[in-house]
């Protein structure tokens, strides 16, 4: 079976590609991403079965014109990724031969979700040995060339061929990338690339340097299309037919094409998904118990903190002969821990540095923690923007701007610019004015402009918390803070994170029948009105 994803009419090997183990790789703005979906409509449209991990939420709009099941913890996903047992939806998946997406940009563990889903997916193929392909996204977030990779994904790249089990992975720098895993790749789909370590990591692929050479050149959309697929040359990928850019899911419309039949796979899986409702929730008592233990060091005593409240009272003239006191208790509030990794250029070339961060788990708020519970940078309004937008926003620097000035500024395209200045208008974060024929835009209020190293702070110290506490969920997302940390600078990402909890004493002050609330800071005894 042939299929085509070029713009001419030369076709690659769909078995080859299936079964077997292909990069596509490009940097920032070459089409990798686009590729990859292309990729994807192709093998929807022959009916050929795979599941791509997208850590991104881009490729949900496959649903616009595929058959494809949605598994995500988005609203609009079809199957709740927190609530599906992964073993029962790859068997289905395998079984059925059926295109799956798996989300998961909006969770935070997203590492552990991929090493449990794809050791699903190689059991699954251990059994049923169907050709089936595995795409992955952003390889080297899972197969490092520094660090640990999934052993799953390794087990897959190493042993799945003779199941039956592809794989296909996708990244903008090979050079991070786990040089046995890329080694095993004999297909390669390779576009622009113009940092000297990346090309020196794919070098592996090219026989002849005048080839190599070429890639700086490359437009975008334009790459070598090598190895057991097809002979060696330079395509153009052709145009897709869904959209290209992760939008709001709600205005995408379920499968246009056999949704009884999808509706039924999803019941199935539904259905089978929890072994039981009990074990579900003796797990989240697990892990409950399992958070509570990751706690910034807790100084204040419930005692001390009940004088504070008693001491700020009577200043307040509240307190009389009893204390208006009606309930104290510890609360654990969430902050997201971070590790960023990015680029800094230096005179000569560029290096990798790392910095830890930490986020409000709820607004999503830069935190202070070494010095109390303190909003170092107050980002809370833009933490549902996109990176593009948050760009775009960040271009003001208390002067007016047009849109080619904003292109300029932030080295995006014309339309991207033109979609993130109509979000920007009608959620109120700029306004427009004419000069001349041509619209400018100024800010509405005042936006911090931040670097990567402003956000950079100290690791902080944890123990157990042994005592009872009521436990807050974050709200939060990865990918919104994702969307911050690029924002700052070229290529920015989160590469670690996890949640510890931030220890409070949440009062219940009663005055004159009335209810007030207030916290006090367990770590260095400040009394809040709010957190």
């Amino acid at each position: 079976m042939e299929i085509n994803i070029t713009d001419d009419s030369s076709t690659i090997s769909a078995d080859k590609l299936v079964t077997g183990r292909t990069c596509v790789i490009g940097q920032s703005g070459s089409g990798k991403s686009y590729t990859v979906a292309v990729i994807c409509e192709e093998l929807a449209r022959k009916n050929l079965g795979f599941c791509i991990i997208d850590t991104e939420g881009e490729y949900f709009s496959l649903k616009e014109k595929f058959t494809i099941l949605w598994v995500g913890s988005n609203p609009n996903a079809d199957i709740d990724i927190e609530q599906v047992n992964f073993n029962t939806l790859a068997v289905k998946a395998v079984e059925e031969g059926l295109p799956v997406i798996f989300d998961v940009s909006d969770v935070i563990d997203y590492k552990k979700y991929v090493k449990d889903f794809v050791g699903a997916l190689y059991a699954a193929e251990s059994k049923q040995r169907q050709p089936y392909l595995l795409v992955i996204e952003e390889i080297d977030k899972f197969a490092p060339q520094s660090g640990e990779m999934i052993k799953e994904i390794d087990e897959v790249g190493r042993r799945g061929r003779k199941r039956g089990l592809g794989l296909l992975i996708a990244t903008q720098r090979p050079a991070l990338v786990n040089k046995n895993i890329l080694s095993q790749c004999g297909n390669q789909i390779i576009g622009k690339l113009t940092i000297n370590n990346d090309i020196d990591a794919v070098k592996i692929f090219f026989p002849k340097r005048a080839d190599l050479a070429k890639l700086p050149m490359l437009k975008p959309g334009e790459f070598f299309l090598q190895g057991d697929i097809t002979p060696g040359k330079i395509v153009r990928i052709k145009k897709r037919e869904t959209q290209h850019k992760a939008i709001t899911p709600q205005v995408i419309a379920k499968a246009k094409v056999g949704v009884e039949e999808l509706k039924k796979i999803e019941e199935s899986i539904e259905k089978v998904a929890p072994s039981s409702r009990a074990s579900i929730e003796e797990t989240a008592e697990k892990e409950v118990a399992e958070v509570k233990k990751l706690a910034v060091r807790l100084k204040i005593t419930k005692e001390q903190a009940y004088e504070l409240i008693k001491k700020s009272t009577r200043q307040l003239g509240l307190f009389g002969k009893e204390s208006p006191v009606s309930s104290l208790h510890l609360i654990l509030y969430p902050v997201i821990e971070c590790k960023v990794r990015y680029v800094k250029k230096k005179i000569i070339g560029e290096e990798f540095k790392e910095i830890v961060s930490y986020f409000d788990g709820i607004t999503g708020n830069v935190l202070d923690i070494n010095k109390g519970f303190e909003v170092k940078f107050n980002i809370a309004a833009l933490k549902d923007l996109s990176y593009q937008e948050i760009l775009v926003l960040s271009a003001f620097k208390n002067k007016d701007l047009t849109n080619s000035e904003l292109e300029n500024a932030t080295g995006l395209t014309e339309s991207v610019v033109r979609s993130a200045i109509q979000t920007l208008s009608e959620q109120k974060f700029i306004g427009t004015k004419k000069v001349g024929r041509m619209n400018s835009y100024f800010v509405l209020s005042k936006i911090e402009h931040l670097t990567i190293e402003k956000i950079a702070s100290k690791k902080v110290q944890f123990e157990e918390q042994k005592m009872s506490a009521g436990l807050i969920n974050y709200d939060i997302t990865i990918k919104q803070l994702n969307n911050f940390i690029k924002s700052l600078t070229d290529r920015a990402e989160i590469i670690e994170q996890k949640t510890l909890y931030y220890p409070f004493y949440k009062a219940t002050i009663l005055v004159k029948n009335k209810s007030t609330t207030r916290f006090v800071d367990a770590v260095i005894g400040k009394l809040k009105e709010k957190i």
